[in-house]
């Protein structure tokens, strides 16, 4: 009895204590990996949220700067229009005779009336020799040509821009020419270039309405005859047209290929035909007061074609407006006897020249015979 009460209270071995401890520790560890593997979850959960929303916050600024960018190219647009609108309001006040500032120089003929005519003579640089011919020939000079705008109303100018060098040798000579005879319009903004006709004729359009008030503005080679006084009474015939556009009128092929000499880069947009518009010889040509107005307004945002007088005929062809085809601005010097037969109809050459020179041929030294025929 008492050995087997002794066995029942005996203490427990340490192999048993070990165990239990063992058994504990594996119990903290497995629910440490729980909570850390929870805790885990929790974090990325936490973090694709906070992800997810910074996405959605960025989307949303990106819509609200886009559709604010939209909304100032929508009001760019609309203001652009309104401006278009507003240029032609003005452009349609001028050729009622509404004009936003008084010209540079005075206008005005012995009567007080308006200018008669402004001729524009286009030259370049090199050109002095027939310059000189025609200060000898059709184009008065001194007193002479100051008498013509007061008595007659048309004023006469060589037309010469800028050299690409600023005051280079070019630019002096011209300078010093003018100086002397005191009967260069130059356009200070306008560059002179082999392919800048058309902007030349934008610049001088504008420039001359700017300086003279007049009822017709003609432009002119340096190497065409004139007779200025046939001149005025043929503008003079058509003063109670509101817009006129008077040349000899002509059409022909559109170049499409650059080793062409009258190559257009812009041939695709006359058609399949690939013909021109009926459109004035870029020799010689004339445009009344309301349309000379609508060019120097609308100069911005005319389109320039590589051949000047193909532009200004695409300036034309949307208006209305009358276009005059004037045979005598075209005579030929080559043909025996087309002054004398111009005559005997009762009528005269305006302008002579010659069609495959483009002016006159060797018109430097010509222009006195040409005269002596055509006058």
């Amino acid at each position: 009895m008492f050995r087997s009460s002794g066995m029942r209270n005996r203490v427990p071995s340490s192999n048993s204590t070990g165990s239990m401890t063992s058994l504990i520790m594996l119990m903290l560890s497995f629910l440490a990996c729980f909570y850390t593997a929870g805790r885990l979850w929790e974090d990325a959960e936490v973090r694709s949220l906070l992800v997810g929303r910074l996405e959605t916050r960025t989307l949303q600024e990106s819509g609200l700067k886009s559709v604010d960018e939209t909304l100032k190219m929508l009001d760019c647009k609309e203001m652009q229009k309104h401006i278009a609108a507003l240029e032609m309001e003005i452009a349609a006040a001028r050729s009622q005779g509404f004009m936003l500032k008084r010209p540079a120089v005075d206008n005005t003929t012995a009567n007080g009336g308006r200018l008669h005519a402004v001729i524009g003579v286009y030259t370049g640089f090199g050109n002095r020799l027939r310059r000189d011919s025609i200060r000898k020939t059709w184009m008065p000079t001194g007193e002479q040509l100051k008498k013509l705008e007061v008595e007659k109303g048309i004023v006469i100018r060589f037309v010469v821009g800028r050299s690409a060098n600023k005051g280079d040798s070019s630019d002096r000579l011209i300078d010093e020419e003018n100086n002397k005879t005191k009967d260069f319009l130059i356009l200070e903004s306008h560059v002179e270039g082999e392919n800048e006709l058309s902007r030349k004729t934008k610049t001088f359009i504008s420039t001359a309405v700017e300086l003279w008030d007049a009822d017709f503005y003609m432009k002119v080679d340096d190497d065409v005859f004139v007779n200025v006084e046939i001149l005025g009474a043929m503008l003079a015939s058509h003063w109670d047209k509101p817009r006129v556009y008077v040349g000899c009128m002509k059409s022909g092929e559109v170049f499409s290929e650059p080793n062409q000499r009258w190559y257009e880069p812009e041939w695709w947009k006359f058609g399949d035909e690939k013909s021109y518009f009926r459109h004035a010889a870029g020799q010689i040509y004339g445009l009344s007061r309301a349309l000379a107005q609508y060019i120097a307004i609308n100069s911005a945002i005319l389109h320039e074609y590589s051949n000047e007088d193909v532009t200004v005929g695409s300036w034309m062809i949307g208006l209305e407006v009358d276009h005059v085809d004037e045979r005598r601005l075209c005579c030929a010097s080559s043909v025996d006897g087309l002054c004398e037969k111009w005559k005997y109809i009762g009528e005269a050459c305006i302008a002579v020249l010659d069609s495959d020179c483009g002016g006159l041929c060797d018109s430097a030294n010509r222009m006195s015979d040409v005269k002596a025929k055509c006058s």
